[in-house]
């Protein structure tokens, strides 16, 4: 027997966990649809995302691509079930401004055994600013 995925109460929970979690929160990454984690995330590119030149930081936006890509492999995990990135492939061909919000959805590709494979697309003002391709290694979930 196959024990059941996340859904539902027990989704909600576990993609609120993530996003508690201190980097995201202080980034302000926030579900792009409460009622579907799997769709993302978005952050404005406010003091703590800003480059200092007046854009996103490519480290905020790599935060947001790896929360976006967990988020996509969780309806696909069961309650017993993790997933951390142990491979990422990111490309950056466009600056999203400082005050401007950065949306992440995010894919599971396809998920084989103990690998999840997702991609993720950081868009801001109709532009693509970002791209990733995110695998995951599926681990025991360890609440701390």
């Amino acid at each position: 027997m196959t024990a059941p995925l996340l859904t539902g109460p027990a989704l909600a929970r576990r993609a609120a966990l993530v996003l508690a979690v201190p980097l995201q929160a202080a980034l302000g990454a926030r579900l792009l649809d409460d009622a579907d984690p799997a769709a993302g995330v978005a952050f404005t590119v406010d003091e703590l995302a800003d480059g200092g030149a007046g854009g996103a930081h490519a480290g905020a936006l790599a935060v947001g691509l790896e929360v976006a890509a967990l988020l996509a492999v969780l309806p696909h995990l069961t309650e017993a079930e993790h997933a951390v990135s142990v491979s990422t492939a990111v490309t950056l061909p466009a600056q999203a401004p400082r005050g401007r919000e950065v949306a992440f959805p995010g894919t599971l590709d396809r998920r084989t055994g103990r690998s999840a494979f997702t991609s993720v697309t950081a868009v801001c003002d109709g532009v693509v600013v970002a791209r990733a391709q995110v695998v995951k290694a599926v681990v025991g979930f360890q609440p701390g």
